[in-house]
């Protein structure tokens, strides 16, 4: 099945006020402008700069950690957020900051880590939706799925137009094999956000699994137009060019799953499809 969606701050500041001063913004502005032009060294370069200046500026860490983490550099990412942590006792900062490290250790599948972490951060502050989301992220890993469900919808609560939530809504029912009632939650959140990929790329697995391999097709291939770096999604391909015979494309998919990244951030199994299926 396929995985949660895990929430960061997408290369963006936090909203929650970190206490920064005037040089922290000038030093997060002028990242921001090297990200927008994709130069990511570059902008580790300003923050690390920044942050010799400053070192007890937390919101530079935590834009730092985000992009190493962005980068798959996740030890280096949760060292940033926890040297933040470690230099705030605000509790909506520190909520945010265990929020983020939670969510980087599941990259490495430190899920009982990433409970204890995302536990902590939803104590502190209960409205803190990436927290709700990535504590229910964690508790599908763990098996604990009634109580995933339990988190992403009081999500739906405090931001009824979230669309993750619907993503990882759908994420849980199919884990759970339910796939009709998985679509509907993917829907919804493709009516919300029309170029979602993951959307597409789930909706895409649900149809398969209810022998809609048309649709299915049709939606994974929208998801990887929009994400053409989401090994899950080739695995998905994968699995429907098996379900329609065509083993040569089916393995092309797989092989870049692996190449992509997939064994690591979530488990063998491509890998032993390609034993089963695969010559090379």
């Amino acid at each position: 099945m396929y995985k949660i969606v895990f929430i960061f701050g997408f290369l963006t500041l936090s909203s929650i006020c970190m206490g920064q001063n005037n040089s922290a913004t000038e030093y997060a502005d002028k990242a921001n402008n090297a990200l927008d032009k994709q130069q990511f060294d570059k902008a580790l370069s300003i923050l690390s700069e920044g942050i010799e200046e400053m070192p007890d500026s937390i919101s530079l860490y935590d834009m730092r950690g985000i992009i190493y983490e962005a980068l798959r550099l996740y030890d280096d990412a949760i060292d940033d957020f926890t040297t933040a942590i470690g230099k705030t006792e605000d509790a909506e900062a520190k909520s945010h900051l265990l929020s983020n490290r939670g969510g980087t250790k599941s990259r490495i599948r430190d899920f009982q880590g990433a409970y204890t972490d995302l536990t902590k951060a939803h104590e502190l502050d209960s409205t803190n939706v990436a927290a709700l989301n990535n504590l229910a992220a964690v508790c599908d890993e763990l098996g604990m799925r009634e109580e995933a469900i339990e988190y992403l919808l009081k999500v739906t609560v405090l931001e009824p137009d979230f669309v993750p939530t619907y993503v990882n809504l759908g994420f849980i029912y199919q884990n759970m094999g339910n796939h009709e009632k998985a679509i509907p939650y993917f829907n919804k959140a493709l009516e919300l956000s029309p170029d979602e990929p993951l959307a597409y790329s789930n909706r895409s697995f649900s149809r398969l699994k209810t022998n809609d391999l048309k649709g299915a097709m049709k939606d994974i291939n929208k998801s990887i137009k929009l994400y053409p770096v989401n090994s899950y999604a080739y695995k998905i391909r994968g699995l429907i060019y098996l379900e329609k015979g065509e083993t040569d494309k089916a393995c092309a998919d797989l092989k870049e799953a692996i190449q992509l990244g997939y064994t690591s951030e979530y488990g063998d199994e491509v890998q032993k499809l390609r034993e089963v299926h695969c010559n090379n």
